[in-house]
């Protein structure tokens, strides 16, 4: 096969890689604001969508369980007595590792321990949304809703690894239970209707390469390696 053949197929492979990668993926455009609640919140414009495994993409997947109410506070300075906090248990079924993760409320989930509001574009930013982190991560927050760790105690949402974390002063007018992280989309773009109801959303961003992006490093590699010979 010649040079410019043999570049024609790999361009054709990684477009198909392309294409096949967004199609099995939930990538998801968020906007975010800061409001003076606990932590500062920052989202990136570009993150995943992760949820139920029954629902979402493989390399979306997690395992959600509501274990029910806690006598701990996330953030406590918001914490009202009265209203009880919740503790889920989240379990990444993706295959990839998730270097910072965030909940965002449904709208009609209200929570306490927020550190901003967060919505999905087109949406405006009036979902209440936290990023879900501790002391070690986040040491001088006072917004450490994550109290356990089945890997690594570092923040990282480790393949297979086991996360639960505190949903403060949780309510939803649906009557949805706080594991409810059934349906894609985030915010006003989560629907909340038949077997995909839903009282929040995962979202998450990896700094480790996808096997897409992996593949696509090794093609250019490959053609750079053609043109150089």
């Amino acid at each position: 096969m010649s040079s410019r053949n043999l570049f024609t197929t790999l361009f054709a492979a990684s477009m198909f890689v392309n294409v096949t990668s967004q199609a099995y993926a939930v990538p998801t455009q968020m906007v975010n604001i800061d409001t003076p609640q606990c932590d500062t919140l920052f989202i990136p414009d570009d993150v995943h969508e992760l949820g139920d495994v029954g629902v979402f993409p493989a390399d979306e997947a997690l395992f959600a369980t509501n274990l029910g109410q806690t006598s701990g506070s996330a953030c406590q300075s918001s914490d009202d007595p009265v209203v009880p906090n919740v503790v889920v248990d989240i379990r990444n079924l993706s295959g990839i590792a998730w270097e910072e993760v965030w909940y965002v409320a449904d709208p009609e989930t209200t929570i306490s321990n927020f550190d901003g509001e967060a919505n999905e574009v087109p949406f405006s930013p009036i979902q209440e949304a936290f990023r879900i982190d501790n002391d070690v991560t986040d040491p001088g927050g006072v917004n450490h809703a994550l109290i356990f760790e089945s890997m690594t105690a570092d923040g990282i949402w480790e393949i297979n690894e086991t996360w639960q974390f505190i949903l403060q002063d949780y309510s939803n007018l649906s009557g949805l239970s706080a594991s409810d992280i059934n349906s894609i989309g985030v915010g006003n773009n989560s629907p909340n209707f038949g077997i995909t109801d839903s009282s929040g959303s995962i979202i998450a961003i990896t700094q480790v390469p996808e096997p897409a992006s992996l593949a696509l490093l090794t093609i250019g590699a490959a053609v750079i390696g053609i043109k150089r010979r």
